[in-house]
């Protein structure tokens, strides 16, 4: 396949909400209101994510100048960006990720991790716990969020006896929350047995859906892209705030 060519994978729920994912990089993605609209967008996502791996210190990228699409598979009634939706397991997720890959992924989770922080540590308790209405998170409860499921992603392969030494921290330690979940993940990822690598599973425990199928590959690239959405949603509450302020 050409250097400026990628596999594109889609989720369209029922409503046709579309996300675009791109399965050279994990952890890129884009989601729209409709599959035109996605892929309208997904170039310049692609773009915007390599310049941040090489900003970052990824060796051997280049960032085409014009970027073509080839979608490969799309699975009907999942999307994941609506909190509480299902997540498609896609025919490369069932593929058991090498350590190269395990490697990189845990890489660019460093610097997903490095730019979410990145201004907020020192955030003013008020800033922290600001909320513009009702219905959205605050800062901090978006961490919190982004803690558990990251927790969670985690159970989602097997019943790790580690997940069970995360003290249930107070909200005011969200920092010390996050920081002690990533520890837990980046020891379990690293290292998962062949076993892990290769099963297909179905947990039942804290599944809202009891069919929804789950796999290592699936698992790493649900770690980056959920963060990556994350990393949005915090800069804009931010940029609302400082906006009405």
């Amino acid at each position: 396949m050409k250097d400026n060519k990628y596999k594109v994978y889609l989720e369209v729920d029922n409503k046709g909400w579309c996300m675009a994912h791109v399965s050279e990089l994990p952890g890129c993605f884009i989601w729209a209101k409709t599959q035109k609209k996605a892929l309208s967008r997904l170039p310049r996502t692609i773009s915007d994510f390599l310049v941040f791996l090489k900003r970052n210190g990824e060796k051997g990228l280049r960032v085409p100048g014009h970027i073509e699409l080839e979608v490969v598979e799309t699975q009907k009634g999942t999307c994941p960006v609506w909190s509480g939706s299902k997540a498609a397991l896609f025919s490369y997720d069932l593929i058991p990720p090498t350590n190269d890959l395990v490697k990189k992924c845990l890489r660019w989770m460093r610097y997903n991790r490095v730019e979410l922080l990145s201004g907020i540590t020192k955030l003013p308790e008020e800033v922290l716990d600001w909320k513009p209405d009702k219905e959205t998170r605050s800062i901090r409860e978006t961490l919190n969020h982004l803690a558990n499921v990251e927790w969670w992603y985690l159970s989602r392969l097997r019943d790790f006896k580690e997940l069970y030494l995360v003290e249930d921290y107070p909200v005011k330690k969200i920092f010390e929350k996050l920081k002690k979940i990533r520890q837990i993940a980046v020891k379990i990822l690293k290292n998962l047995t062949p076993a892990d690598r290769e099963r297909i599973n179905i947990p039942k425990k804290y599944a809202t859906y009891k069919d929804e199928k789950w796999a290592a590959r699936k698992v790493l690239r649900r770690f980056l892209e959920h963060e990556r959405e994350h990393i949005e949603t915090i800069a804009k509450t931010l940029k609302l705030y400082k906006k009405l302020s």
